[in-house]
């Protein structure tokens, strides 16, 4: 055995106390998976064509062997009888509608079988209940339990701030401040959106006194949908309380009858009319224009007579309130504004408080007697508005920490605060250079928190974009099915069709508004209760751009049933007439286990700049299938769904209302908001919705209602849907003035996908005309439209808007097709419209106002006047680096600042200009064909930051222009192929072209026929950004069948390993073929290839030729030059830890067959050498060699806390035992630099669950070097000497990088969808590899080590077996499935294929190219001439 290096005697292998297969990997036992018959078949249908609409006959309850299951037992698809099946699960026993929420929560004593218990698998199908329950809950479409986890990425800075006492220094912060915050934000990939409701308007008092609820209403919204972070401007004022706007009937009777005069009691009964449809009734105060109706005149003397009349009045009133009310009524109806907003969004919960700025300026030698009149506007006088900021300063003060508390003091002058008096431009100098770095920290945090929330931590099991189409997909769901009523013979006819063995689609089809939206939604709740663990798929068009064409809803449709059947999501991306096809493949894996419905509604809603056809719609569904689409009846879809589905029985009309259904809907939403209507009211209703029972008629109608007091003597009640919201769109107008609201919903309405808060912010602030109309009486220090303008506007609208999120931004768009196209109607009509709207958000696209560029502002009288700074966000095709920290210096008196410090680099595209501002150049000018389409830096800046599909929308509508250009064509049809590739990864575009239209450009006559294509291709082969590209061909070509398969689905090879010197060559291993073979990188052609080899599991090579092979539980050495088999190592591998490495040329060292020890063996006789042993009863679990064969180092599973072993293997001795207390190594997850210098492993706390970390140990003394904690588990380890770090890959998809030397975290990356198991250096240790070895991620990514830049990526149309980088990082060998040959991957950045090197010959070069035969090798002793003897052919 040789010399023994252990301090105790060697033990015979057959004493070891564990067998000698035994491993422990710290999982446990696999669970036995349940297997099932296969399902019988079932007859088809036999419906035939001449059955009339609406007949029951193909929605009958028969039973039929295609029935749905809910589970491979003979459990009863439906959990409830027939009877009730229609019945909303929202009613109590007497039939009265129950609270909203008590139909949206899983407690409602329903019973579903979906939330509890696993679901039910078999082998061939993925294990859902692996998923985390909200991910589940989403695949499986159990609406009913998904929770909104996700909120928009979104900021507001919610100003508190009374009207006329800060606004020097609330317009110094939106001058200087807020434009720089916004920026800021927005290349992180967060909109900041400004809300300060009290600046830009002449006064609080709104002719329908809606201003507090307007500002409380706002709060409670954007806490809903954002991160608020609140700035409190509270001073020596909070303002002045504005009248109330209601006063309940006892309050005021009891206030009236306290009144001494007739006169006070008549003012009141002036402003205050009874409003008998309030429940309880109440006192309501009238719009001001009802008794001063000049308050709205334009001119501005009759406007200032009307606001002083007004003033006297209020102050009239509010003195005797005062005087009459009791305490607690004064609470109740006196306190001002501010007040409730600081106690809404300060006082609400101490986490709000975390966000919150104060600032307090108080004036020295201010008068404290003989205030001057214009000094009352800065202090409080009245000894109760004293008391009263006192207790909310001091109640601010106990939750606010010092560092949020901004004091100042300010001299008094005369003037008040007067930005031409040195000392006040000096506070609001000093007041803009602190509040901004408090500013900046508070978003920081909050970006900070958001992107580390647990929810979305991991791995989802899901690609993130499905997973934001599935939750806004179930929230609208939701939302619709919690107000549903009635319909229950609707519902009972669903549960029918569900049940019985029809094999054809269900058409539900309707007019416009008569609730089939709803309708899906109440069907899909109602589904799970009805079925057992069925997968339900819902879809409602036009709710998201992933949704809002044909290609987007099949495409997401077939991701969600990719997983939900064990399909990759990348075989979801293909054309419309490729779709049918593959969803027919996916949907035939549907059984009685695991079968499906699918429900879409509104088919026919689909945008016109994607595809319009149903050809992927089955005549006939799979076994266990079912699908159901809502249509309307006038539309081109209905008219092919007739011609495709010839069983009219499977028709289902969705009839109007009837005449209860519509009063009982009016009366319920009446009733959920306290109000009611009068005999008369209600009889005009009832006529109105007699003549149109349409459910969104009812909405409307019951929403003008709920501002109906019952002494109107005319009702805006209309005969038909169109002209009631031609009324919704008047009343509006009347309220907010006809240019402000025709010019905001134009914009809105010609808007792609929606705009956001902000967006339409800035856009309205360009508008001079919607301007002018706005400061008609008054004119503040900022041109920038007021927030309330767009907040009353949006609030009015708000049960017709829909808010959808793109890129993590909250857009507005029109909830109903209805809405949009009376909007479009009215407000882009002509074309003098269009041109206006779409001029306007162009300009805004293109950053016409952006960037200190002042826009002119219309002068009427004599003289020019400068144009005004918008201080609107600036909109680049790329923002600067999401890595980038503000700066910002002192704001000069003079209006200077400094500009932001940036880093030169750019990283983050903008999407919302890459999506709308093709579409509004194309409304406005009709063609972007050479502006966008074939403008490939556009293009390609665009897949980078937007969507495939996009791209792909706007091919499309330049098509609808060109529909002969054959280029566009051939531009789409590869655009179609690479949809998934390019969708993962934008930056692959090149590759990509390069790689599917290779054998398309040999052709010659290619050339002339598609010369742009030409010098796209051109382009691609001498990439102009770094990229991948193939040097043979291996992705899917246009043209050609897109479902057919490249490859036989064989695994050729399945695993690559580098030569050890030669940088052009590498070893493939096929463990099944019994194969290994030498290959050329560059030709991809064999060199030498070995057969008929046992089981080869792993090999390492010793030199360029020779390579030590684990065959079994073997090691043998073979020759690759010769193609010899040279001998076999005497010692036996253990079955389970077959680890082994090199020392040198000569010597092997490898674990032992019972793992106690570790032997080193002669590669030149076989022999074991040595052996390194560190006691009895040690069981060793990994083992690890540097490079430069050292170090071994070796885990020990037996000690408590486990122990890593460090063996010199020149001196043969043991250097280190090391180890953690009340810690375990996961030896699995090491590495150990060339030099043996450094080991890092991953360790865990053993009685603690959190996520384990990173170890890194130097060698050179034993001691622990460093110790990282990512936060997250991690899955693959890499260390690099020359790059001097770490590399690690997360469990949530992430890379880390540490420093070796500063021990500081070096970078952060993203990219990646699934966990990158596998991190692989080149020899140079400068550049890593990463993908994930379970094809969840069929992408691969090459990193340089400094930077953490991504140098390329590549995505193939097959799966990945095997991968490497060449050792001089040039290269990236894949083993693609069903490929018998390897495919290089050349990285390239202005050069291309034709710049690959030479290829370096391969030993004997006679031998090139041949094959050996090693089938009877090792069968027989082997010595000399004989080994020559070997037929080789």
């Amino acid at each position: 055995m040789g010399s023994s290096c252990s301090s105790s005697q060697s033990l015979p292998d057959n004493v070891s106390v564990k067998s000698e297969d035994f491993a422990t990997d710290g999982k446990g036992a696999s669970q036995t998976k349940v297997t099932t018959p296969p399902p019988s078949g079932r007859p088809v249908s036999s419906s035939t064509s001449d059955r009339s609409y609406d007949t029951d006959s193909g929605l009958s309850d028969k039973p039929g062997a295609g029935k749905l299951a809910g589970s491979v037992a003979k459990t009863p698809l439906l959990g409830k009888t027939l009877e009730n099946d229609g019945g909303s699960s929202a009613r109590d026993e007497t039939g009265a509608a129950l609270p909203a929420n008590t139909s949206a929560t899983p407690d409602d004593g329903k019973g579903s079988p979906r939330k509890s218990g696993p679901i039910p698998h078999l082998g061939n199908l993925p294990d859902l209940n692996k998923l985390s329950d909200v991910i589940r809950n989403l695949v499986m479409g159990n609406v009913v339990f998904v929770k909104p986890i996700l909120k928009p990425r979104k900021i507001c800075i919610y100003t508190c701030a009374d009207l006329k006492d800060t606004i020097m220094e609330r317009s110094a912060l939106m001058e200087h401040v807020y434009p720089k915050l916004r920026l800021y934000c927005m290349e992180k990939g967060y909109e900041l959106n400004i809300v300060d409701l009290h600046w830009g308007i002449p006064d609080e008092h709104l002719n329908d006194h809606s201003f507090k609820e307007q500002c409380l209403g706002q709060l409670t919204t954007q806490a809903r949908d954002s991160h608020i972070v609140t700035v409190v401007f509270l001073n020596e004022t909070f303002g002045n309380a504005l009248l109330p706007k209601t006063i309940e009937g006892p309050d005021f009777d009891q206030a009236i009858s306290s009144m001494e005069h007739d006169t006070d009691r008549e003012l009141f009964w002036k402003w205050y009319h009874w409003d008998e449809n309030a429940q309880p009734p109440c006192y309501k105060l009238q719009p001001i224009s009802t008794h001063i109706p000049n308050i709205k005149e334009s001119s501005a003397s009759l406007h200032q007579e009307a606001v002083q009349e007004w003033n006297n009045e209020v102050k009239k009133m509010m003195t005797l309130m005062r005087m009459v009310f009791n305490q607690e009524q004064k609470e109740k109806y006196l306190s001002t504004v501010m007040e409730q907003e600081i106690k809404q969004s300060v006082f609400m919960n101490q986490e709000s408080a975390k966000h919150c700025l104060w600032i307090c300026r108080k004036f020295t030698h201010f008068p404290s007697h003989n205030i001057p009149a214009h000094g009352k506007i800065y202090v409080a006088v009245e000894p109760e508005s004293k008391k009263r900021l006192d207790i909310l300063q001091s109640e601010l003060k106990e939750r606010l920490d010092e560092i949020r508390m901004l004091k100042f003091r300010v001299k008094w002058h005369n003037s008040g605060m007067n930005p031409e008096v040195p000392e006040h431009a000096q506070f609001v100098e000093d007041l803009c250079a602190q509040i901004s770095p408090l500013l900046i920290s508070i978003i920081d945090s909050i970006i900070e928190e958001d992107e580390t929330k647990e929810e979305l931590k991991s791995y989802l099991g899901i690609e993130k974009r499905l997973f934001h189409e599935l939750m806004q997909q179930s929230l609208m769901c939701q939302f619709r099915y919690k107000n549903f009523m009635g319909r229950h013979e609707l519902l009972t006819k669903i549960r029918r069709y569900l049940n019985n063995d029809s094999c054809v689609p269900l058409i539900m089809h309707g007019e416009v508004g008569c609730g089939k939206s709803s309708l899906i939604a109440k069907a899909m709740e109602r589904c799970c209760e009805w079925l057992n663990d069925v997968p339900l798929v819902v879809r409602f068009v036009g709710l998201t751009p992933g949704s809002s064409t044909t290609e987007q809803v099949l495409r997401s449709i077939a991701e969600q049933c990719c997983a939900l059947y064990g399909e990759h999501p990348a075989e979801a991306a293909k054309g419309v007439r490729n779709m049918c096809q593959f969803l027919m493949h996916v949907w035939s894996k549907a059984c009685k286990i695991r079968p499906l419905v699918i429900m879409i509604d509104g088919i026919d809603q689909v945008k016109s700049y994607g595809s319009t056809s149903l050809e992927w719609v089955p005549r006939e569904l799979p076994d266990h299938v079912k699908l159901i689409m809502t249509v309307r009846d006038d539309s081109l879809q209905m008219t092919e769904l007739q011609n495709i589905i010839e069983d009219r029985a499977c028709f289902l009309k969705i009839p109007p209302l009837t005449i209860d259904e519509a009063y009982n809907k009016f009366e319920t939403n009446l009733k959920s908001r306290h109000r009611s209507v009068n005999k008369e009211q209600r009889e005009a209703v009832s006529r109105c919705q007699q003549e149109c029972p349409l459910p969104l008629y009812v909405e409307i109608v019951c929403r003008m209602a709920y501002e109906w007091t019952g002494s109107e003597t005319e009702l805006p009640l209309k005969p038909n849907l169109s002209d009631q919201i031609h009324a919704v769109f008047d009343d509006l107008e009347e309220k907010y003035g006809t240019i402000e609201v025709s010019h905001t919903l134009g914009f809105l309405t010609a808007a792609k996908h929606g705009l956001s808060d902000s967006e339409m912010i800035d856009i309205l602030s360009c508008d001079e005309a919607v301007l002018e109309r706005i400061f008609v009486h008054g004119q503040p220090p900022v041109r920038r439209c007021p927030s309330l303008l767009w907040v009353q506007i949006s609030r009015a609208l708000q049960p017709f808007l829909m808010k959808t999120i793109v890129a993590g931004i909250c857009l507005l768009t029109w909830r109903h097709e209805s809405f949009r196209n009376v909007a479009h109607e009215r407000y882009l009509g002509t074309s003098d419209q269009v041109n206006m709207c779409c001029s306007a958000l162009i300009d805004y696209f293109q950053s016409k106002w952006a960037n200190g560029v002042k826009k002119p502002v219309p002068v009427y009288e004599a003289g020019v006047e400068e144009g005004k700074d918008r201080y609107v966000l600036d909109q680049p095709t790329k923002y600067r680096s999401s890595c980038l920290r503000m700066k910002f210096s002192t704001y000069k008196a003079d209006g200077n600042m400094s500009k932001i410090s940036v880093q030169p680099a750019f990283s983050r595209h903008n999407r919302r200009k890459l999506d709308e501002l093709p579409y509004q150049v194309l409304q406005l000018r009709g063609r972007i064909l050479e502006e966008f389409v074939l403008n490939f830096d556009w293009v390609y800046d665009k897949l980078c930051g937007s969507d495939t599909y996009q791209v792909l929308e706007d091919v499309s509508l330049a098509l609808r222009n060109h529909s002969n250009n054959i280029e566009l064509v051939l531009l789409k049809e590869t655009l179609e192929l690479a949809a998934y590739s390019l969708g993962y990864d934008g930056r692959q575009f090149y590759s990509q072209i390069y790689g599917r239209l290779t054998t398309f450009m040999t052709d010659e006559e290619n050339h002339e026929t598609y010369p742009i294509m030409k010098k796209l291709y051109d382009s691609a082969s001498h990439a102009p950004v770094p990229c991948l590209i193939p040097l043979a061909t291996c992705l899917h070509e246009p043209f050609q069948d897109q479902n057919m398969k490249l490859g036989d689905g064989q695994v050729y090879f399945n695993a690559i390993i580098r030569a050890r010197h030669n940088p052009h060559y590498v070893v493939t291993l096929s463990t099944e073929r019994g194969e290994i073979a030498v290959w050329n990188i560059y030709t991809m052609s064999p060199v030498r290839t070995l057969t008929g080899i046992t089981q080869p599991r792993k090999l390492k090579m010793i030199d360029d030729y020779r390579c030590l092979v684990l065959c079994g539980r073997e090691l043998r050495i073979y020759n690759f030059d010769e193609g010899l088999f040279v001998m076999k190592l005497r010692e036996v591998m253990n079955q389970k830890m077959p680890f082994f490495g090199l020392h040198d040329r000569d010597h092997v060292v490898a674990l032992s067959r019972s793992r106690m020890y570790v032997n080193m063996m002669n590669l030149q006789n076989g022999d074991c050498v040595a052996t390194f042993k560190v006691g009895e009863d040690r069981f060793l679990n990994s083992l690890l060699v540097s490079e430069n064969g050292k170090i071994c180092v070796c885990g020990d599973e037996t000690q408590k806390p486990s122990a890593l072993l460090v063996w010199d293997l020149e001196l043969r001795k043991l250097m280190y035992d090391l180890r953690i207390p009340h810690h375990e190594f996961l030896t699995r997850l090491a590495a150990i630099t060339k030099e043996g210098h450094y080991v890092s492993c991953v360790c865990r706390e053993v009685d603690e669950p959190a996520p384990n970390f990173i170890v890194v140990y130097d060698l050179q003394s034993g001691t622990l070097f460093k110790k990282w904690k990512p936060g997250v588990n991690i899955i693959s380890i890499a260390i690099s000497s020359a790059g001097s770090c770490v590399v690690v890959g997360l469990e949530d998809s992430r890379l880390m990088a540490y420093d070796l030397i500063t021990g500081n975290p070096r970078w952060t990356l993203k990219g990646h969808t699934a966990p990158p198991d596998t991190v692989r250096l080149d020899n140079r240790g400068l550049q890593c590899l990463t993908f994930d070895s379970l094809g969840r991620d069929r992408s691969v990514r090459v990193w340089d080590i400094h930077s953490g830049n991504s140098l390329a990526v590549m995505t193939p149309d097959q799966a990945i077996t095997a991968c490497e980088i060449s050792s001089d990082g040039k290269a990236v060998v894949m083993a693609l499935e069903g490929r018998s040959e390897i495919v290089t991957f050349m990285l390239c950045h202005n050069n291309g294929p034709d710049s690959k090197p030479a290829p370096k010959s391969y030993g004997n070069d006679t031998n090139r190219g041949k094959v050996f035969d090693l089938s009877q090798a090792g069968t027989w002793p082997m010595s000399g001439d004989a080994e020559g003897d070997l037929l080789w052919s």
